[in-house]
């Protein structure tokens, strides 16, 4: 048994973590003398400690306090804090551990990604709210989501998704990316899987974090040129990342890889890379055109997958219309000044880069957003194009035949002789005209009854 340091609870042997407290438990110093060895910034400012966050310590002097370790890795940590500012508002903290001998690249990408952030205004990315470095140890303040990721959630059901309930957490991680492609340049995620895709507990929509190794998308004139060096996660980034050569139509594998995950129980990082058996040979209960879609966005080739990110997210509505009568999700995005959607689809030119023999060539370069919008209100939600076809194609009333309109406006007619032909006699009848006239009429208009068709 492992006994945390920091609130004295047994722990399993095979854990790292504490189960109350979340404290990183390490085999060799999990006693009650590592408590002492522990800094806390607000009386030193300043620790080397590779594991120094812990319940309990404090940072800028004190504004931040630890409350529970997140997570912890090799590159850096995670833990939940109170802004003592901010009337204990709950942050997340993240931290720099660098374990190699010169940090300097770990630097620069922790600062791109405080620098990335600090720049997004979508409502499902978590902001940035600060930054700051103490010693040699740098940090960044995030708003904090409560709820659980996918990965979690998959781990816990440990079974396919409900498809309704995948499908509607991917269209709104594809409305981030949608956004993420309108930045100038376009921001390329490189990381999406379960794990970095949160569902709130407050409003139980799909939040994307961890932008430690997102980068701007700057294509080169020289398609060869590589562009990045991190691989994302195996299992779930495409081919050209492992090139060097992510772009946001990388992302869109990524996610798509993640929904076959969601859909069919199946976690691609346990299998060799690229392949994705037909999703419905593993959950038979599955749509079809969901299958048609991931077969879509799993193509190695990127120039034959989706295009931009709201091509695929209108497949995806459509789907949550015509199989489970829910409308598309929409982005608050009028809260952030981000209107979903606002571009069209991403033209790629030149034919496709993959020949006969499934070697690949050298790929066509993503081409920015266009300048052109498409106009769409960022309140009203798309509504796939098949319902506005419902209301097109409704059988129009059927018309009574013709003969039938004929006969009632004769009846129509015979009416308003008969009430004028009665109005004539009681006229004549109390102004005296006699019997004789009135005689006459009445068998004029018996012959003319006896001479009608029919």
């Amino acid at each position: 048994m492992k006994k945390c340091p920091y609130c004295g609870t047994e722990n399993r042997d095979e854990e790292s973590f504490c189960e109350n407290c979340g404290a990183f438990l390490d085999s060799a110093t999990a006693t009650l003398d590592s408590v002492t060895s522990t800094t806390t910034q607000g009386e030193s400012g300043n620790a080397n400690n590779a594991h120094s966050l812990a319940p309990g310590s404090q940072l800028q002097n004190g504004r931040y306090v630890i409350k529970k370790i997140l997570g912890q890795g090799g590159m850096g940590s995670l833990a939940l804090a109170i802004d003592t500012r901010l009337a204990d508002k709950l942050v997340v903290i993240k931290e720099l551990i660098s374990e190699q001998a010169d940090s300097t690249e770990d630097v620069r990408n922790f600062q791109r990604e405080v620098q990335t952030l600090a720049h997004l205004g979508h409502p499902l990315i978590p902001g940035v709210t600060d930054h700051f470095q103490e010693g040699s140890r740098y940090f960044m303040v995030q708003e904090y989501v409560e709820g659980e990721n996918l990965e979690a959630r998959m781990e816990r059901i440990k079974r396919p998704m409900e498809e309704q309930d995948a499908l509607r957490y991917a269209a709104e991680v594809l409305d981030i990316l949608d956004y993420l492609e309108q930045q100038t340049p376009p921001i390329v995620h490189r990381d999406i899987k379960p794990a970095n895709i949160i569902i709130g507990a407050k409003d139980q929509r799909a939040h994307l974090v961890d932008f430690g190794i997102a980068r701007a998308y700057a294509p080169s004139t020289n398609a060869r040129r590589k562009q990045t060096t991190a691989l994302g996660t195996p299992g779930y980034a495409p081919p050209e990342q492992y090139q060097g050569n992510a772009e946001p139509r990388s992302d869109l594998y990524a996610l798509a890889a993640t929904l076959h995950h969601l859909l069919t129980n199946r976690d691609p990082a346990d299998y060799p890379p690229f392949q994705f058996p037909p999703a419905r040979t593993l959950n038979p209960r599955l749509s079809p055109d969901i299958e048609a879609v991931l077969t879509h966005a799993l193509q190695l080739d990127s120039n034959q997958r989706y295009q931009t990110a709201l091509e695929m997210k209108r497949d995806i509505d459509d789907i949550m219309f015509r199989y489970f009568d829910m409308p598309g999700s929409f982005s608050q995005g009028s809260i952030s000044g981000y209107t979903p959607g606002s571009i069209g689809r991403i033209p790629v030119s030149g034919p496709l880069s993959a020949n006969r023999s499934g070697h690949m060539q050298q790929q066509q370069l993503y081409e920015p957003p266009l300048s052109q919008t498409v106009n769409r209100s960022p309140v009203t939600p798309y509504q796939p194009a098949d319902m506005y076809d419902r209301y097109r194609q409704q059988p129009p009333m059927t018309q009574p035949p013709s003969s039938s309109v004929r006969f009632v406006f004769f009846l129509f007619v015979l009416f308003i002789f008969v009430l004028g032909l009665l109005a004539f006699f009681v006229f004549s009848y109390l102004h005296g005209v006699g019997a004789a006239p009135i005689g006459a009429l009445s068998l004029a208009l018996a012959t003319w009854v006896n001479n009608l068709p029919g």
